[in-house]
């Protein structure tokens, strides 16, 4: 394997989050942590769990399905400036119950989820991930909502780089009030990847607790901090408006990376708003020259 087939590879395994990826100690490749969906949420620094209502809470926090409409999403972005590394997400959700309680929130609640990430190599070769993700939401009193997901993953196109497996996240999602509300999300707490050398390895969970306060009816803040591989590897805190005039949104946000150097991150992003139409935009604003700037954008319709 040439060089740059090995920088491509090597920069994709650090994507959004400041640990380094768990992977076999045999194998360079696969299942790598990849970025949430969307750019909603990237616009407000990742700070997102507790507000993701919509169709972006299939990755972000499957307990907040229970208050998303049936819709379908598109979201694509490049990973790293001066790369071919992208990732392309298409996402559906839906009600499984018609009646909603007083808080907006149906008892049951589905969605689905597949990402490509790709990255081109030398020699004509495409090192190619995808995953298949399935998420669910309960809501058993109007306050709460639980949610689980279950991903399949495969990874080809690169010798030695093969790999499949499945993973599972739970979350929770509590209304502590009429200005705020408490999610915890679970990544990966049942996880089992197989190599093409047949080894197998668990995926290092990530444990995130987000807290959302609404103090008006036009602006939410929300923070968050991450826990992985037994240390607190990311806080952030992010913002967002209503949509004026029902069209436009404004989002803006600043994450503290603690992986290596500690370093801080500012994002902003902002949606527009036509019919059933939403278009997200988000920018994170990263010093680390291996990433730079990163624009995503992502696209969703009610059905």
């Amino acid at each position: 394997m040439n060089q740059r087939t090995m920088v491509i590879l090597m920069v994709a395994t650090a994507l959004a989050w400041p640990a380094p990826p768990a992977r076999a100690e045999s194998s360079q490749g696969g299942a790598f942590q990849l970025p949430a969906y969307g750019a909603r949420g990237w616009g407000m620094a990742g700070a997102f769990v507790a507000r993701a209502d919509d169709e972006s809470a299939v990755d972000w926090n499957p307990a907040g399905l229970a208050l998303a409409a049936r819709s379908a999403g598109a979201s694509y972005y490049q990973l790293v400036e001066g790369l071919s590394v992208g990732q392309s997400q298409v996402v559906f959700t839906t009600p499984l119950s018609r009646t909603r309680t007083e808080t907006g929130a149906v008892r049951h609640a589905a969605g689905i989820m597949f990402t490509n990430l790709s990255a081109e190599v030398i020699g004509g070769e495409t090192y190619a991930e995808n995953y298949l993700r399935l998420a669910y939401a309960f809501t058993p009193e109007p306050l709460v909502s639980f949610g689980i997901a279950a991903t399949g993953f495969v990874s080809s196109g690169v010798t030695g780089f093969d790999a499949w497996g499945t993973s599972f996240d739970m979350t929770g999602n509590l209304s502590l009030s009429n200005t705020w509300s408490l999610a915890v999300v679970a990544r990966d707490v049942f996880s089992r990847y197989t190599y093409d050398d047949s080894r197998d390895f668990n995926k290092e969970p990530q444990y995130i607790v987000g807290l959302a306060w609404t103090p008006a009816s036009h602006i939410a803040f929300e923070g968050d901090v991450v826990r992985s591989y037994g240390d607190w590897t990311r806080a952030s805190l992010g913002a967002e408006t209503e949509y004026f005039f029902s069209h436009v949104a404004l989002r803006g946000g600043i994450a503290v990376l603690r992986a290596g150097e500690t370093r801080t991150v500012p994002s902003f992003g902002l949606s527009a708003r036509a019919s059933r139409l939403t278009l997200h935009y988000g920018a994170t604003l990263d010093e680390e020259d291996a990433f730079g700037r990163t624009h995503r954008l992502s696209l969703a319709v009610r059905i």
